[in-house]
């Protein structure tokens, strides 16, 4: 049988109303039936999601971006986030670090993102996929304007020096402290706006293609460094579009999936074994594959996959 066909078979006894040819309002009923609602356990250390929706409105008209995305990771926790074209990484991201709200609860160490977002502003590192640096500063120069950023008004001058001296030390810059921005391999630019995001010594630090455009050593080499961030009690969560190459080096995968009414939700959140297992795929890439629309180049099995993990979900909440 072939690794497109399983699903279909499996479901049929999974879920006794299921049928290949359900009409799109069928499968969306069915989905808010499986549903979960706010079924992650809050943790005293650790990062806990419970996620209702995230909607906006579009000529007049409301939009459900995300729906039903649950779940708790714990501290030292390195995190690999997929998802295809338009399944809402990016979105899940924002709502997660407090830019952009949505109607859900995310608690880090205990703490409310949203009801104390200012106090928590350096709990948080973001490191999106551009590169926001002045190209004729040097590589100190712009670590002590971080600082003075990303640091709280009571650390002093020193301190801050302190800190960044640190910082260069964990992510190899020492060597270029006094070259310009300019001159920096791609690889050492890569670092620096890393490096720039960690000044704070953030509990959850969130990256966006860190190691887009570097070759497979130089994305090794970073990975390893944010897997020692991830040792030291963070914890890290990567969208990369080649996780295969350093798959090894994390822990848990989350997958984001666009079901047929084109909505962003949770096809799974585990361990990378368990995903190869729950979708009968041998790497991760094949893993998003299954989940995107045909049109996309996909198998177009998230549908299946989203109730099928909804289902699995609750068998497991209801056995304790």
């Amino acid at each position: 049988m072939s690794q497109t066909r399983w699903i279909p078979a499996v479901l049929w006894g999974f879920l006794k109303r299921y049928s290949p040819e359900w009409q799109v309002e069928d499968i969306q009923a069915e989905m808010k039936r499986l549903a979960t609602s706010g079924s992650a356990t809050v943790m005293d250390e650790g990062l806990t999601v419970n996620l209702k929706d995230r909607t906006v409105t579009e000529f007049f008209q409301k939009k459900v971006l995300l729906r039903d995305i649950h779940m708790s990771i714990p501290q030292g926790h390195m995190v690999l986030l997929l998802g295809g074209s338009g399944a809402g990484k990016t979105t899940y991201l924002n709502a997660i670090n407090g830019y952009e709200k949505a109607h859900a609860q995310v608690m880090l160490n205990s703490r409310n993102m949203y009801t104390q977002y200012k106090s928590m502003l350096y709990e948080v590192g973001f490191v999106p996929q551009s590169e926001m640096m002045r190209g004729k500063d040097t590589v100190q120069n712009t670590l002590l304007d971080a600082a003075k950023l990303r640091l709280p008004r009571e650390v002093s001058a020193a301190q801050r020096k302190a800190r960044v001296q640190e910082v260069m030390e964990i992510f190899g810059l020492q060597p270029v402290r006094n070259n310009l921005v300019e001159k920096l391999s791609g690889g050492q630019k890569k670092r620096l706006s890393i490096s720039m995001e960690f000044i704070s010594n953030p509990s959850l630090f969130i990256l966006d293609e860190p190691d887009s455009g570097l070759d497979g050593v130089m994305a090794r080499e970073l990975f390893e460094q944010l897997r020692k961030i991830a040792d030291s009690g963070k914890i890290v969560i990567v969208i990369t579009h080649t996780p295969d190459r350093v798959i090894d080096l994390f822990d848990d995968v989350i997958v984001l999936a666009k079901d047929s009414a084109r909505t962003g939700r949770l096809a799974f959140y585990g361990s990378i074994g368990d995903a190869k297992e729950f979708f009968h795929r041998d790497s991760m890439e094949q893993i998003v594959k299954s989940v995107n629309r045909k049109e996309e180049g996909g198998d177009g099995l998230a549908d299946e996959f989203v109730m099928e993990y909804a289902r699995k979900t609750n068998a497991e909440v209801a056995h304790g």
